[in-house]
């Protein structure tokens, strides 16, 4: 069975801020169904990469390429693309004056054009995938930081994106609520949701990626399926990296 093409590349991918060259050659794929984590320390340009892939940040050089067509070109409608590249940010970003259903509502009938009964009709049917449909009515302050997250997935999910980028999803949560996010994340793998994802929860990438990316430097130092990545990395860096997480699943 034919390998399928990538429904998102990133080519020679570069970015500076001014003399900081953060993003030194990054190519990367992402092909349709696939769960990609992405790893590093802090400072290895992940989130960078990632706000590359829909124009959150301009690019200094190279491609991305997603759906065979290169959306670093000038006649891009990046908004229309941005409905077909999901984005679920690390702070919640959501409106503490709308109730989670019309946090969700809201970019259907702004982004999509939707009747108000439409668009909250399917909001509501997104939150009820994140598990969240009995907080419809609630308003953000009323939310704990996880429900919160969720209700970004569920803004996320509810445009029918045909991938979501995911930006260290469960770094601003207390550990205790991490879990709830990670499982619908798990859902949506499950469900052939494509999701490239940066995080420091190796657990999660060891257990549910389908490929693990290591990045430092501004570099893809290493990729590839979970168990290769985590118990036979090639490059001594990654031994490093990954060697901590090993020591303290041990203790």
């Amino acid at each position: 069975m034919p390998t399928p093409s990538p429904l998102l590349e990133l080519v020679g991918l570069r970015k500076s801020y001014g003399a900081n060259e953060v993003l030194r050659g990054v190519d990367l794929r992402v092909r349709p169904g696939e769960l990609v984590c992405v790893i590093g320390p802090s400072g290895s340009g992940k989130s960078s990469m990632l706000r590359c892939c829909n124009r959150l940040e301009e690019a200094s050089a190279g491609q991305v390429i997603f759906d065979g067509r290169d959306i670093t070109r000038a006649d891009v409608d990046i908004n229309a693309v941005r409905q077909q590249i999901g984005m679920v940010f690390q702070s919640f970003n959501l409106y503490p004056h709308l109730s989670a259903l019309d946090n969700v509502a809201l970019a259907l009938r702004v982004v999509q054009g939707r009747p108000k009964a439409e668009a909250r009709a399917a909001a509501l049917s997104a939150l009820e995938r994140v598990g969240l449909s009995h907080k419809a009515d609630a308003y953000p302050a009323q939310l704990s930081g996880g429900q919160q997250q969720r209700v970004g997935i569920a803004r996320s999910v509810a445009l029918q994106p045909r991938v979501i980028l995911f930006d260290e999803p469960t770094s601003a949560l207390d550990p205790e609520l991490v879990e709830d996010v990670l499982q619908v994340m798990r859902q949506l793998r499950e469900g052939g949701m494509t999701m490239l994802v940066v995080t420091h929860e190796m657990a999660f990438a060891h257990a549910a990626a389908d490929r693990v990316v290591f990045m430092d430097g501004g570099v893809v130092i290493e990729e590839g399926s979970a168990a290769d990545v985590f118990e036979r990395p090639r490059e001594a860096r990654t031994r490093s990296f990954v060697g901590r997480y090993a020591e303290a699943r041990a203790s």
